[in-house]
């Protein structure tokens, strides 16, 4: 058993920094040694190591012969770990550290956790309640002014179903009639990079109005399959990849593609993180933009409006962008990617660090999509979220010779 005080935060509803953090609970938990030193694990962190190596290339984390660069998150977070206990803290922050990671290396960091907290002091921050370790002897709650506070055992809180959103789905613009019933298929396509191997004869074709949920270890290859379909990864050319019934590079533009495809990823919200306000972010999805450049037509605005109305953000139509919390934005972003309601939609680890209520407001959106839009969906994810079924699941099986796939149909 723990001999030590380990505590928790729910951070879903405060702007963290690195400094906030180190300073405040520093200053809270270890005021009466000022010789404790600690470490704080969280993206901010990796943030500072990659800018490292990209800007001066500087390596702290990997070995000279490694990079992070090539790393997937996940495969990120996990050297991070590893460097940060290597280096003995007495206590350490760890800020949601189990986000990207898939199943085996959550087990694998929660019992180096649990290994920790016998000399360590850990204060963990987390979004969703299910994250919390089972140690964990107080939890905590800071208020506007940082005082703190033991959190109240009972907490009442709404659950979003998909039923409280708005009754209609917004209406399609573009015509994609026209669209084969295949939309994306691999056959006996590898990938390597150099020396080594990443992915190895797979078999995949997603259809028309198909829901899949995409998933595999961290390193398996769901980045290379995601960009091989987007375009944004060359892999595929010269091999049996069709893309909406064609073959890669047989005359096709990326821009042709793209327009078929609905993107969303967790770094857009970074890249859009501008001075648009939300109907224009929404109505940019027409155009393929980062903000709005053209005028739209009064229909284009019209549809923009259901968007918002189906997302109870009607109230926020001028409100900046930047200024939405993350499962706002997020949302947005997804309306953005469906405005045109492309045959197919994929969207990269839409939960990821979002608090239990605004991962139930994201998953409500994916199902009314799911339900009833007629475009086909990749979801890839390490978390499995309970309320969200999906038709297929397409897994990745990590091996030394390159991942492999395999295709299961849903049994409910």
């Amino acid at each position: 058993m723990s001999i030590r005080k380990h505590y928790s935060l729910d951070s879903s509803t405060l702007k963290l920094t690195p400094d906030f953090v180190n300073g405040l609970l520093t200053l809270v938990f270890l005021k009466t040694n000022t010789e404790k030193s600690g470490l704080f694990f969280s993206d901010y962190t990796l943030k500072h190591y990659l800018e490292k190596e990209y800007k001066y290339d500087i390596k702290i984390i990997t070995d000279e012969q490694d990079s992070l660069l090539n790393k997937s998150t996940g495969e990120r977070r996990i050297l991070l770990f590893k460097y940060l206990i290597n280096q003995n803290p007495d206590f350490l922050i760890i800020d949601n550290p189990f986000d990207t990671l898939d199943t085996r290396h959550v087990k694998l960091l929660k019992s180096q956790l649990y290994d920790l907290s016998f000399h360590t002091t850990i204060v963990q921050l987390y979004r969703r309640k299910e994250d919390v370790l089972p140690f964990i002897t107080t939890e905590l709650n800071i208020d506007s002014e940082y005082k703190i506070s033991a959190k109240k055992s009972s907490e009442v809180r709404e659950t979003i179903t998909s039923s409280e959103l708005y009754d209609e789905f917004p209406q399609s613009l573009s015509n994609f009639n026209s669209t084969p019933e295949s939309l994306v298929r691999f056959e006996n396509v590898s990938v390597s990079y150099g020396d080594k191997p990443i992915l190895r004869a797979i078999n995949w074709e997603i259809k028309k109005g198909e829901s899949w949920y995409l998933k595999g270890p961290n390193g398996s290859g769901k980045t290379t399959l995601i960009n091989m379909i987007s375009g944004d990864n060359t892999k595929g050319y010269g091999q049996k990849l069709y893309l909406f019934d064609k073959q890669k590079g047989s005359g096709e533009s990326v821009w042709d593609i793209k327009q078929k495809i609905g993107l969303f990823t967790t770094n857009l919200t970074e890249r859009f993180d501008g001075s648009s306000t939300v109907i224009e972010m929404i109505l940019s999805g027409f155009f393929d933009s980062v903000g709005l450049i053209d005028k739209p037509s009064n229909l284009q605005s019209k549809i923009a409006e259901q968007w918002l109305s189906l997302l109870s953000l009607s109230t926020q139509r001028n409100t900046r962008f930047s200024t939405l919390n993350e499962s706002q934005k997020r949302m947005i972003l997804i309306a953005r990617a469906m405005i045109k309601q492309p045959p197919l939609l994929i969207l990269d680890e839409p939960t990821s660090s979002l608090d239990d209520i605004g991962a139930e407001r994201v998953i409500a959106l994916i199902k009314r999509i799911v339900n009833q839009s007629n475009t086909a969906l990749i979801y890839v994810s390490h978390r499995q979220e309970k309320n969200l079924i999906l038709n297929y699941t397409f897994e990745l099986i990590a091996n030394k010779s390159g991942s492999y796939g395999i295709c299961s149909k849903s049994l409910l």
